[in-house]
């Protein structure tokens, strides 16, 4: 099966093979390029420019003074221009309020004084309906490995602090000789299917009025299939089966993949898990295209981009 559309993240435009940030003296001559270009992170949002309201991801030609001292992550290169990132966090001169980083509801534009006019920090699932499929190509990569890079200090082997190498993609233990690489957790999400219904739940940290699809990280020693299966038993007390592989999309939220799935369901009493979701429903296919059409607002599904979204509407339109 295959779709001219795919959602949002599962395009890479990034060029950035092994050998391009292996070598130190490689990754240096790319920094010293004129076409070298610079993306900003702070606190997880990239810095952005509104060109008649549409966002695009800024691209510095130059490095700011803000810069110094900071450890510099290779991206990759694209259309000839070297991509570099640079995670400003610890920055003091960041304006705009921080009461939602890293939630659901995070609208807020942060501007830097010392970084362009009209430039934002800007939360990257608030954008997703609005963004080109090459900036957010390269924004899962860059959201992604700063991320991994904030999170990943100490050796699991020793406990000792670890050693930056490979231009961002790489740590090392100096005692123990160790090596960590970023790390993607695998997550099954499903659209479970009963004629002419699907089950949509919801969880308790979302916006009101959200549904999507259920969803769950794979666990060790488990196939895609099994945990398809356990994850949809355990959240809704649903057994399914014939359960087939859509698509996939990186999710850098923080470091999932998410592997899209449908399934059919073999019995329909719901029995929710409260400690997994707030709620499940079975809703309608009618009742889905007047939620995706705007006639009803009865709830809400997962935002544009997002590879629940693609899920529901293909099975709106009949194509899975």
């Amino acid at each position: 099966m295959t779709f001219t559309d795919l959602p949002l993240f599962s395009k890479a435009f990034l060029r950035r093979e092994g050998h391009m940030r292996n070598s130190k003296n490689t990754s240096k001559t790319f920094f010293k390029e004129k076409s070298a270009r610079h993306i900003v992170i702070w606190k997880g949002k990239l810095l952005f420019e509104f060109k008649k309201s549409k966002p695009t991801l800024l691209l510095l030609n130059n490095v700011s003074t803000i810069f110094k001292g900071l450890y510099s992550i290779f991206l990759g290169e694209l259309d000839g221009k070297y991509l570099f990132l640079w995670d400003i966090s610890k920055s003091g001169k960041v304006r705009g309020s921080q009461e939602f980083l890293g939630t659901f509801n995070d609208t807020e534009k942060n501007s830097h004084e010392d970084l362009p006019k009209g430039s934002y920090f800007c939360d990257l699932r608030s954008l997703l309906p609005f963004l080109s499929e090459v900036d957010a190509s390269i924004c899962a990569s860059a959201k992604g490995i700063a991320e991994w890079q904030r999170v990943t200090k100490f050796c699991t082997n020793c406990g000792e602090k670890l050693i930056k190498e490979s231009f961002g993609w790489e740590k090392s233990c100096k005692n123990c000789k160790k090596k960590q690489f970023p790390r993607i957790d695998p997550v099954v999400i499903m659209l479970v299917k009963k004629g002419n219904k699907i089950l949509l739940g919801r969880s308790h940290q979302w916006p009101k009025k959200m549904l999507s699809c259920l969803a769950g990280f794979v666990e060790p020693g488990e196939s895609l299939e099994e945990a398809a299966k356990r994850e949809v038993f355990e959240e809704s007390g649903i057994k399914t089966h014939n359960i087939k592989y859509i698509t996939n999309q990186p999710w850098p939220f923080p470091s999932s993949l998410m592997i899209g799935c449908t399934s059919e369901a073999q019995n329909v009493k719901i029995k929710v898990d409260h400690n997994e979701l707030e709620d499940a429903i079975w809703v309608s296919r009618e009742k889905v295209f007047r939620i995706l059409s705007g006639s009803d607002n009865s709830f809400f599904v997962a935002r544009k981009g997002a590879i629940a979204r693609f899920l529901i509407e293909k099975w709106v339109e009949g194509l899975i």
